[in-house]
């Protein structure tokens, strides 16, 4: 699987090398993002569907034409309002809509799976390990990259998705959906996983590199 995406990368990075020099974005590189600067997202299919490519596999991919029409509000993604109800204003996982909302979704799914459930009880067991990561979440103050889960994970793919918008702006990518509910409470910078890059955000990339004033290691080798 690491061959895989250290292949995808070589061509990517250097594709993007090639056009914007030594700053340009990188495949899966790690970002840290400000959740409190970002309030709009992109459903992954309808971005997909856009660009003719799934959302992960256009990491670091950089566009002139950025698809404003198919932003939403934060507040209208079905996954976000039901963690803030639970985590937020205490309600039950199944009175903030969260189980009704996957049941839905394993019901329609051409597999029959949606986030690796498959039954009632694998939604129950889903949830209930939902609330034991936010607890250490919690007490961390910080979600961790998916280096400090996995030492051999490829820079950070796996993470929050984040794009970066016209003039730099943060867009949820709507992978990572109950990570990211768990960064926005936390309020605090969180690693996240570069999604497709407007070209005229291309100069905010040394910001969104760095953390505490440090640039963290995003080096072409990965």
């Amino acid at each position: 699987m690491a061959a895989k995406y250290r292949n995808r990368a070589f061509w990517i990075d250097t594709w993007n090398r090639f056009r914007f020099g030594a700053q340009a974005p990188r495949y899966a590189e790690r970002i840290w993002v400000d959740p409190r600067q970002c309030s709009k997202y992109i459903e992954a299919a309808d971005l997909a569907h856009h660009f003719g490519a799934s959302t992960r596999q256009m990491s670091g991919r950089v566009v002139k034409q950025w698809p404003t029409f198919l932003e939403q509000t934060l507040d209208q993604h079905p996954k976000l309002t039901y963690c803030w109800s639970h985590w937020r204003e205490g309600n039950s996982w199944e009175s903030a809509g969260a189980i009704d909302f996957m049941l839905s979704r394993i019901a329609v799914s051409k597999t029959g799976v949606t986030d690796q459930c498959r039954t009632n009880e694998d939604v129950t067991m889903r949830f209930t390990q939902l609330d034991d990561i936010w607890a250490e979440v919690k007490v961390r103050g910080s979600l961790p990259s998916r280096r400090d889960l996995d030492a051999n994970n490829f820079r950070e793919i796996g993470g929050v998705l984040m794009h970066l918008g016209p003039g730099g702006e943060p867009v949820f990518s709507g992978a990572g959906c109950h990570r990211f509910a768990m960064a926005l409470m936390l309020e605090a910078p969180f690693p996240a996983q570069l999604g497709v890059v407007h070209s005229s955000a291309i100069s905010s990339l040394p910001e969104y590199r760095r953390r505490g004033g440090n640039y963290k290691d995003v080096s072409f080798s990965g």
